[in-house]
């Protein structure tokens, strides 16, 4: 359930350990109801504290790059969702995967202008005018801008919010918002943007999280998105080799059950459904979070002692979509090669490989992983 929540295996790593306590601290005034739903209820809130503290941090300067990631400006509706995702799906294509790749994959400038061989002020470009648009597409009008803040320019504010800026430029930014109404109103309009680009972000990106344990076999956390149109139950059917441990939705874990599939057009695979409760409203967009271990798609021990994963990701999008893996080594591995190289290797609670990418419509992903378990070392 923390994962669903956070997107992000340490980051829940750590709430699951303040949890626990939590839990410990807790256990006189627990009455030994249901321990499973007491347990979620303590992570869930130990995550909402966790949302609050960043918030504050950003607010009062401590933490800059909480400013784009969580917004005081409030909840999109749902009409504001929908232009926003049209505007999206008009931007053009260079526009388009300029504003996935700073928005949901967290590239640099100059990581967008070398993927997409262009002059690093055109990366910053595009990425400005794709908020503009957005902005047009909500009726947000631009105010002239004053002589004086003129630096305080569309891309220098949106430098500020993505955290880009130097802590000296980060500092007269902020020095000159307290003494600029026009300034500061400009600032949130684009963070309304940003909330709303945010709340679209399963629409345009795709969140894998695959956990190995010692004897190779993952453990896969998926996001995705459903609908419901009529009724509380959601089907779909997958394969023999996954079994699934979680379902849940906005937080609340989900019941669930599978049988034989006896539609000749899915061989090998079980048919699930799961029951939806009616706090999810019928008609809008909720997030399906899953947990499985794939027993059919196991890493191979080499000859040399070495472990190899390989893992492949298929699409079949009808335009650009931002795709982030996660894959984490078992705790005592160590990392030999990773082909294509990852973009990032984090290390608080084991060694965690990080790809962010953009891809077209029907592109995949594969990678390939080679480690050592601490009792191969040679």
């Amino acid at each position: 359930m923390l994962i669903g929540l956070t997107r992000d295996i340490d980051l829940a790593d750590d709430l699951l350990q303040e949890t626990y306590l939590k839990a410990r601290d807790g256990l006189s005034s627990y009455r030994g109801e249901n321990d499973r739903a007491w347990l979620c209820t303590v992570a869930r809130n130990a995550f909402m504290a966790h949302i609050r503290r960043r918030y504050v941090r950003s607010e009062t300067g401590d933490d800059s790059e909480c400013a784009a990631t969580y917004s005081p400006v409030g909840t999109p509706d749902h009409l504001e969702l929908m232009r926003v995702r049209d505007a999206v799906s008009a931007l053009g294509s260079d526009l388009r995967i300029a504003l996935l790749m700073k928005h949901y994959c967290g590239f640099t400038y100059r990581e967008i202008a070398q993927s997409t061989h262009c002059p690093v002020g055109t990366a910053k470009w595009r990425v400005s005018v794709a908020i503009g648009k957005l902005k047009e597409a909500l009726g947000v009008m631009e105010e002239q801008i004053r002589m004086t803040c003129r630096d305080l320019s569309r891309t220098k504010i949106l430098d500020y919010l993505y955290g880009a800026l130097s802590s000296d430029e980060t500092e007269a930014v902020e020095r000159h918002l307290q003494g600029c109404q026009t300034c500061q109103s400009r600032l949130d309009d684009t963070r309304r943007i940003m909330s709303a680009l945010d709340a679209l972000e399963d629409g345009m990106k795709t969140l894998h999280i695959v956990e190995l344990d010692r004897n190779g076999v993952p453990r896969i956390y998926m996001m995705d998105r459903f609908s419901m149109l009529g009724g509380g139950v959601l089907g779909f059917c997958a394969s023999k080799g996954v079994e699934f441990e979680y379902m849940g939705a906005q937080g609340e874990e989900l019941t669930f059950t599978k049988e034989e599939n006896d539609n000749p057009n899915y061989p090998n695979t079980y048919a699930y459904q799961v029951n939806i409760p009616q706090s999810l409203a019928d008609g809008e967009i909720h997030n399906l979070v899953t947990a499985a271990r794939w027993d059919n798609l196991l890493a191979s021990r080499e000859p040399d002692g070495c472990w190899k994963f390989h893992w492949s990701q298929l699409s079949s999008v009808e335009q650009e979509w931002a795709y982030v893996l996660a894959i984490r080594l078992p705790a005592d591995s160590h990392l030999v090669s990773a082909e294509p190289p990852a973009v990032e290797t984090l290390g608080s609670a084991g060694t965690t490989l990080m790809w962010r990418t953009v891809h077209a419509a029907n592109e995949g992903f594969q990678c390939d992983i080679i480690y050592r378990l601490g009792d191969s070392m040679p």
